[in-house]
């Protein structure tokens, strides 16, 4: 006889067995899974609203500057991107997926979207 480490139930089946069902341990990966990933999903909730904030910013101005304090306003964190992309010209874009902007003077920035 074995001791499920989930629920804590008696079963047969061979000895080196943990879980007496699949929904055991299902329950018991989820569970461990969900306290490491945690950290991940919180990012990724921060990384979508920065996205949806620059889609909004980007269908009102297109491509004319605007002020960062506009886009902080609407909930962006400049905190939060997926990476930099460096143009062939030369300029560094700050991306989020397939939208990102390039800094200008006076705390301004260009939204750009990737095709």
């Amino acid at each position: 006889m074995s001791t499920c480490i989930e629920c804590k139930k008696e079963f047969d089946g061979r000895s080196n067995r943990k879980f007496c069902s699949i929904s055991c341990k299902n329950k018991f990966h989820n569970y461990r899974n969900r306290e490491k990933e945690s950290t991940v999903v919180e990012i990724n909730k921060i990384l979508h609203k920065n996205w949806i904030t620059l889609h909004k910013l980007y269908d009102v101005y297109r491509s004319s500057p605007i002020s960062m304090d506009v886009a902080e306003a609407y909930g962006y964190n400049k905190k939060y991107f997926t990476h930099i992309h460096n143009s062939p010209v030369g300029e560094k874009y700050t991306m989020i997926y397939d939208l990102g902007f390039k800094n200008h003077i006076d705390n301004k920035i260009q939204i750009i979207l990737m095709e």
